[in-house]
């Protein structure tokens, strides 16, 4: 978003602190909304993660939400009102996105995701781009916006987990509770809800102990590996593929957008939800 950059210090949507362990705490503050992202704070939340990566203070970045949730991912109120007449412009806006959002992943120094109650679409695939990620045990997550015609931002997916469990996951749309997720190595830790913020801080003071440059060459090195691997190459692609889906949306994701206008986005998930009724 035009005027929002790394030496940004006012933000609307995020809180930026570091403590005296060299660790940044970014929190997600939309809480009214569950930290659901809109364009704002998607790029804040770059510029907060850049601002830290050149702070000399700082060793390890956390990323947390305020509120009810970690983040219940894309604000679709404001997806439904986005201009989609030129498949050109979305393209490029789409790409813009998706630079802004990867920024956890592009950033030299650790980022641990600390999870709490939901971490859906976006906050889902926000929790993948962190290398570390620590979930309270009644956390919810998936790429349940499938099921309204919405497709995933940057599908890291399967570089995360194996062929079959990708598989199932975006062919089906379903949640994962954070005990299913840990099982198929979505999250790192699981810990119960008064418990987060002291598994968090211990995680984040333990890794922002070691020397930071060991820490930025493993960091770079093992995202290399991926890479090497055609991450990137996939990632792109994908891209290109969402970027034209997102100009011509389905028709359902159509209906889903007109609902929302015209009666509301609790009345449209509730709507895109009846077919789903009893099969999960």
């Amino acid at each position: 978003m035009q005027g929002i950059t790394p030496e940004t210090t006012d933000y609307k949507h995020l809180v930026y602190e570091v403590d005296s362990e060299h660790v940044c705490w970014l929190t997600l503050n939309r809480p009214e909304k569950l930290n659901a992202m809109n364009l704002r704070l998607i790029a804040e939340l770059q510029a907060g993660l850049l601002r830290a990566d050149r702070d000399d203070t700082v060793n390890v970045i956390v990323i947390r939400g305020n509120g009810r949730g970690f983040c219940a991912g894309h604000d679709l109120d404001e997806d439904a009102a986005e201009d989609r007449t030129s498949i050109y412009e979305y393209r490029a806006h789409y790409i813009h996105q998706f630079e802004e959002f990867t920024t956890p992943w592009t950033v030299t120094k650790p980022v641990i995701a600390s999870i709490h109650k939901y971490a859906i679409g976006k906050g889902f695939e926000l929790s993948l781009f962190c290398d570390v990620s620590i979930v309270t045990s009644d956390t919810r997550m998936g790429y349940n916006e499938v099921r309204y015609g919405v497709s995933g931002h940057c599908m890291f997916l399967p570089w995360v987990v194996n062929m079959k469990t990708a598989k199932d996951l975006l062919l089906t749309g379903r949640e994962l509770t954070a005990a299913q997720a840990k099982e198929m190595g979505l999250v790192t830790e699981v810990v119960e809800p008064d418990q987060l913020a002291e598994a968090t801080r211990r995680k984040a003071t333990l890794m922002a102990r070691l020397p930071r440059e060991m820490q930025r060459m493993h960091k770079m090195y093992l995202n290399r590996v991926y890479e090497m691997q055609g991450l990137r190459t996939a990632t792109d692609y994908y891209l290109e593929q969402v970027a034209i889906m997102g100009a011509q949306p389905v028709p359902e994701y159509a209906e889903f957008s007109r609902m929302t206008a015209e009666k509301g986005l609790r009345a449209a998930l509730d709507h895109a939800n009846a077919r789903y009724e009893g099969l999960d």
